[in-house]
């Protein structure tokens, strides 16, 4: 478990209490894409710390922040749709200090791919697939009967779901459950911490 406390401690200095210092005064660049309700969106991120959001806008809304103009200017986000789907790309983040939002349709299915940091998804109603590589996951369950398959594995750290009743920690971790819904949900960390958040 050492090693895990490291990444907890790495990630939170690096990532997180950075970010929540500096989200008043850092620099911001955005990028807007119309979309529709119920597609699927699969997001390509490189490292650093991003929320999702639903919206009722029905728009897809990129809005990056770094420590920096100069960092800032150097990030690239692209975004591809076609009638059912989009591709979000966020590219060249700097090494600290990079938050960014994202909000979505409030009912879309998530594809999402991140390298290294944080990913906080919020009450997003669909289908989600999420993996990085190392650092932490946190999806909000309110509620956990709109799952059929869900599953979660970390190679490395914690598994804290208390939207399905399951608490683990360790080396080669996982958990897998079929439940009434339609929704499926799909977790994967090497190193790091995923949680389901249910109901406060």
């Amino acid at each position: 478990m050492k090693g895990l406390n490291f990444w907890i401690v790495f990630f939170w200095f690096t990532w997180l209490a950075p970010g929540l210092l500096q989200a008043q005064q850092a620099p911001e660049g955005s990028a807007r894409q119309e979309f529709i309700s119920g597609g699927t969106i699969r997001m390509h991120l490189e490292a650093g710390g991003y929320k999702i959001t639903p919206s009722d806008s029905g728009n897809i809304v990129v809005t990056c922040r770094a420590h920096s103009e100069v960092q800032l200017k150097r990030v690239k986000i692209g975004i591809k749709r076609t009638q059912t789907s989009a591709e979000v790309y966020i590219s060249d983040t700097p090494s600290n200090h990079f938050q960014a939002a994202i909000e979505v349709p409030r009912r879309s299915n998530l594809w999402i791919r991140l390298s290294a940091g944080e990913i906080v998804v919020e009450d997003v109603e669909g289908d989600k697939n999420v993996q990085l590589i190392a650092g932490r996951i946190q999806i909000d369950v309110p509620h956990p009967e709109q799952y059929g398959h869900r599953d979660a594995s970390v190679t490395t750290g914690s598994i804290a779901a208390s939207a399905f009743d399951v608490y683990k920690g360790g080396l080669f971790r996982s958990f897998e459950q079929q439940g009434p819904g339609k929704y499926s949900l799909h977790t994967h960390v090497m190193t790091g911490e995923i949680k389901f958040r249910g109901k406060d």
